[in-house]
């Protein structure tokens, strides 16, 4: 030997860690993408059901306070970060009247990024879910 010492290079234990913090950072990002989109699954059932519980309704009045009852009794409430927003629009029937028209039920809720990610993270997003239901024209 010439007395220079032999280097082959075995760098794999910080290339590892590079992978494996990658890994990490990509496991936390498609948790917090599933999260997300669980959460907008949530808020769509919950205006679908809305909608529909106010179209089986009589007149507005009662229909508005079905969809709110549906909305308070749902499962949002744990998942939002404050009460669900529930807005509800109707179309007259070609005649003017109730029966035969449409019900809207646009739900808002504000879900916490920590509550989507599973650790803290800052920031808030504002999920918006609507549905419409036919009112049928022969109901009572």
């Amino acid at each position: 030997m010439d007395g220079r010492r032999r280097d082959d290079g075995v760098v794999t234990p910080v290339e590892t860690m590079f992978v494996v913090v990658f890994v990490l950072l990509a496991v936390a990002f498609l948790g917090f993408l599933g999260r997300l989109h669980a959460a907008g699954v949530q808020v769509t059932n919950t205006s679908q059901s809305a909608a529909r519980a106010a179209s089986l309704e009589g007149d507005a009045d009662a229909a508005r306070r079905a969809a709110l009852d549906t909305v308070a009794t749902s499962s949002l409430a744990t998942r939002c970060r404050t009460a669900p927003a529930a807005e509800l629009t109707w179309e007259p029937s070609p005649s003017g009247t109730w029966q035969g028209g449409s019900v809207t039920v646009t739900i808002s809720c504000v879900v916490a990024n920590d509550d989507l990610a599973g650790f803290w993270t800052p920031g808030a997003r504002t999920l918006r879910a609507s549905d419409t239901q036919p009112i049928d024209r022969y109901q009572r």
